[in-house]
Formats: structure tokens, C-alpha cells, sequence
């Protein structure tokens, strides 16, 4: 019984993530001609660019400058720093580019969304994005976008989100991850299905704001919320694969574990309260794309689960041959693997494809979005961990939602 409960998990989840590898790939392909982005208006519209910060000192700067040296011009880019309470010298070094036109806004302690609701009081532009204090935009990032909203139905452009100089096994895996982000935003994008509008830059048209309200300033995902809310309204999210931005990822287990608690229970919590997204009035997005995510998540924890009880009996197996040869292990170490004898069955092959397609979603990620560093140990070091991890992270969300426990963000907590 527990063979044939592994296999269908086993099964189930390759069909699954063959199917919409596939899917993903026809309709990559299918759209190709869409990849390039729509040229810039002549009559180039005014942007405001806002940089929530809470100590960031060690960042802040070359956020700014990013924005300084945009290839846009300079009369059309309004740069709005709010300093959210920071006890460092985040305030100190922002207010060293007031003179070159950077306004600086210091407030108390109330959160990102709260911080980006003040900096749209002060907002000129008829478009307005954020851009957080860790990240950094290449000059050629905001022309390739604005040429989208010529589309009357866009409200906000997504850019393509990378990790900036990954150091380590931990920023080597979310090096690979965010990579996968890149292509999955533009296939997302097709459906329009996109449900997340990451932080660092994207760009939004202000009149939403003004028709639907500002940010939720209690969310602790309001990218999340937002995407969904312009997503309820049957508006369009487009995505712009070569605008690139680059963000610092977490360096220690700490750091990314409380990342993606937020990001994930914010995601929990958002899409409970957009469930009507989940109908056929929202085409792809709420028929397939959404309530393909949720399986995919209830796949790989179920697989967690399996790969650890199994481990766990073979550990005791194990444990119990080693007591009954009085732990002589002298044997054993002199067993050779015979290569002839591994299984080539279904499962092989589907592995196989499986890490064929992933090769490929990372090529062609590279490919479009202008990507020069080389992925090859990165990527079996993604291949190895991320699955396991991201099975952790969900259960770790849906523990904190289950038993309502709160998470603290700077100083503020949300639950």
C-alpha cells in the first residue's frame, strides 16, 4: 500500500509539473513575437519614483544614484525618499541628494505601505512606482516599460527581478529561483495572470490609485495585494523581461526564513481575501494559474512528507543492520555501485525531461533578460535544496495562519 500511495505522489507530481512545463513552453514561443516591448511615446509622461526606507543604510545610496542616472529625462523623473522612522543614518545620507533634486520625507515608524501612501500625496507624475532601498535599476529599465501603458488597460509593468552579485549557497539558490521568477513573470504575463508586482520597480499608472485607493498600509505583502486588487478590477498586468533590476537577497538562513514567512503568508492571506479571483470571470488566472499554484504546493509538500518518512524507515533500518553485525562497518565501505543496475523506469525519464525543461527555463531566462554570469553550480545547488525548502516554507505559512501567530517586520507585526 505505502508503495503504491508513493508511487501516484510520485507520478502525480511529474505529470503535473510536465504539463504546465509544457504548457508554458508552447505558449512562450507561441507569444515570441511579443517579447520585445513597445517602443517609448514621444511625449515621454512624467514618473515618481518612491524609495521606502527603514535602515538602509548601507544601501540607500547606490538606490539613489540608480535612479539619478536613469536614461530618462531628468525634467520627467520625480524621486520621492521616505525615510519610515529609520535609527541609523538612512535619513543623513538620503538628504545628501536633495540637491540634486531629490525630495526626502521622514515620518514615523508605520510600514512600507503606509510610507508609499505618503509618498503618492506628493506625487506628480502621472505614473508612480517604488523601488525598495536594497535594489538597484539598470539606466535602460524605465523606457523599456512606459511603452506598455500606451495600452489603456495597463495599470502597472512589472520589471525582471534579479539578485545582485550572489555570494554563497543561499543567494546562489535564490540567484537560480528569481532567474525562474524572470521567465514565469512573462509567461504570466500571456495569461494575463500575473499576481505579484514585485517592489523594486514596478510602475504603476496613478490614476488607479486615485479611482481605487492607495496601499493597504496594515498588508504586509501590499504587492501582493495590489496586483490582486488591479487583477478584481479586470485590468491588465504587463511584464517587460529585459528591464532589469537587481536586489540584494537575504545571507542567512534567518534573514531569508523571516522573508518568506511574510511573503508567503501575505500570499496566504491576500488570496483569501481575493478568493472571487477564483471563477471563470477571471479566465486563466483564476481557473488555472492560481489554483495551479495551490497544487503545486500541496504536491511538494505531500512529497516532503513521503521523502521523509521514507528516510526516516531506512535510517532505522539501517540502524538496526548496523546492530546486528555488532556495527562493523568495514564491509559495507568495500561496496562498489555497478552503474548497469540503476533503474531506468518511467520515473527516470521524467526526471530526466524534468531537468532538461529546467535547463531550458533557465536558458532561455538568460537569454531575454540579458543574464552574463554562469549558473552551472547554482543550479544543481537549486535543484538539491530549493524543492525542500519551499515545502518549508509553505507549511511554515500555513502553521502561522492556522494558529493566527504574528511576524515581525522592523518594528511593526502583522499576522
Amino acid at each position: 500500500m505505502e508503495q503504491i500511495i508513493g508511487k501516484i505522489l510520485l507520478y502525480s507530481t511529474s505529470y503535473f509539473g510536465l504539463f504546465t512545463s509544457i504548457l508554458f513552453f508552447i505558449l512562450f514561443f507561441e507569444q515570441k513575437k511579443k517579447l520585445q516591448n513597445p517602443p517609448a511615446p514621444l511625449n515621454l509622461e512624467k514618473v515618481t519614483i518612491a524609495v521606502p526606507a527603514y535602515n538602509e543604510e548601507v544601501t540607500i545610496q547606490k538606490t539613489v544614484l540608480s535612479l539619478l542616472h536613469l536614461d530618462y529625462p531628468k525634467n520627467k523623473v520625480e524621486i520621492i525618499v521616505i525615510d519610515d522612522g529609520s535609527t541609523d543614518d538612512t535619513y543623513r545620507i538620503a538628504q545628501q541628494f536633495t540637491a540634486r533634486g531629490v525630495k526626502v520625507i521622514r515620518k514615523e515608524n508605520t510600514g512600507k505601505g503606509d510610507s508609499l501612501n505618503v509618498a503618492l500625496k506628493h506625487a506628480h507624475g502621472a505614473f508612480f512606482g517604488a523601488l525598495d532601498a536594497d535594489s538597484i535599476v539598470e539606466p535602460d529599465a524605465l523606457k523599456k516599460m512606459v511603452g506598455y501603458f500606451q495600452d489603456k488597460e495597463v495599470m502597472a509593468v512589472t520589471p525582471s527581478l534579479k539578485v545582485f552579485k550572489p555570494k554563497g549557497v543561499l543567494q546562489r539558490i535564490q540567484g537560480i529561483e528569481y532567474l525562474i521568477g524572470v521567465y514565469l513573470r512573462k509567461v504570466f504575463a500571456y495569461f494575463n495572470a500575473i499576481h505579484v508586482t514585485p517592489g523594486p520597480f514596478t510602475i504603476y499608472r496613478k490614476s488607479f490609485f486615485e479611482k481605487y485607493g492607495g496601499y493597504d498600509a496594515d498588508n504586509m505583502t501590499e504587492d501582493i495585494e495590489i496586483a490582486l486588487r488591479i487583477q478584481a478590477n479586470h485590468y491588465r498586468i504587463e511584464n517587460a523581461i529585459n528591464a532589469v533590476v537587481w536586489t540584494v537577497g537575504p545571507d542567512t538562513i534567518a534573514s531569508l526564513n523571516n522573508q518568506r514567512k511574510r511573503w508567503y503568508l501575505g500570499f496566504l492571506n491576500n488570496v483569501i481575501n481575493y478568493r472571487r479571483l477564483f471563477s471563470k470571470a477571471h479566465h486563466d488566472l483564476g481557473l488555472f494559474i492560481l489554483p495551479g499554484a495551490f497544487v503545486s504546493v500541496a504536491l511538494a509538500i505531500l512529497l516532503l512528507g513521503y521523502v521523509g518518512i521514507k528516510i526516516a524507515g531506512r535510517l532505522y533500518e539501517f540502524i538496526l543492520n548496523l546492530r546486528a553485525i555488532n556495527f562493523d562497518i568495514l564491509p559495507w565501505l568495500k561496496l562498489k555501485i555497478d552503474l548497469f543496475f540503476l533503474s531506468t523506469g518511467p520515473l527516470f525519464f521524467l526526471a530526466l525531461i524534468a531537468l532538461c525543461t529546467g535547463l531550458a527555463v533557465i536558458y532561455l531566462a538568460k537569454k531575454y533578460s540579458r543574464e552574463k554570469n554562469t549558473l552551472k553550480l547554482s543550479y544543481v545547488l537549486y535543484l538539491l535544496v530549493y524543492w525542500i525548502i519551499f515545502a518549508y516554507w509553505w507549511v511554515l505559512a500555513g502553521y502561522y495562519k492556522m494558529t493566527k501567530k504574528q511576524i515581525r517586520w522592523g518594528r511593526l507585526s502583522r499576522g
